[in-house]
C-alpha cells in the first residue's frame, strides 16, 4: 500500500506540531535524580578508568628556558614522557546546585619517565 501525499502531509504537520509542545517551557527535557550512590558508582568508574588509561598516554614534547637570578639563562628539553604510575589516594564526585558536577582528586602520585636534558652555558 502506498501512502497517498496528503497522508504524508497530515502526518508531518502531526509530527511538527507535537514538537513544539513543550515549547516556552522554562526547562524542557529529560529530569534526572542523581544519588549519591550514583555518584560514588561514577567515582568508582572514572578511577579506574583512570588507572587504565593513563598508562597508555604518552604525553607531548616540551622545551624552553627560563632565568635564575645571577646564575644566568638555563635551557630544558623534555622527550617521549609517559606516565609509569598512578595512584589515587582521596577522590570526589559532588553535585553544585544549578551548575553541574565537581570533580576533585587530591594527595595522588604520578609517576613519569622519559629522556629530559638540562643545559647551562657557562661561556
Amino acid at each position: 500500500m502506498v501512502a497517498r501525499p496528503y497522508h504524508v502531509v497530515v502526518v508531518l504537520l502531526l509530527l511538527e506540531s507535537s514538537a513544539r509542545f513543550g515549547e516556552g517551557a522554562s526547562n524542557p527535557g529529560v529530569v534526572a535524580r542523581i544519588t549519591r550512590k550514583g555518584l560514588e558508582y561514577a567515582n568508582q568508574y572514572a578511577v579506574a578508568t583512570l588507572r587504565k588509561e593513563l598508562p597508555a598516554i604518552r604525553l607531548p614534547d616540551f622545551s624552553g628556558s627560563f632565568k635564575i637570578g645571577w646564575f644566568g639563562r638555563v635551557s630544558y628539553n623534555f622527550q617521549s614522557l609517559k606516565i609509569h604510575r598512578f595512584e589515587v589516594r582521596n577522590s570526589d564526585l559532588s553535585l553544585l546546585p544549578g551548575l553541574g558536577i565537581r570533580a576533585s582528586l587530591s594527595n595522588n602520585d604520578l609517576s613519569v619517565g622519559g629522556n629530559w636534558k638540562v643545559k647551562k652555558g657557562f661561556m
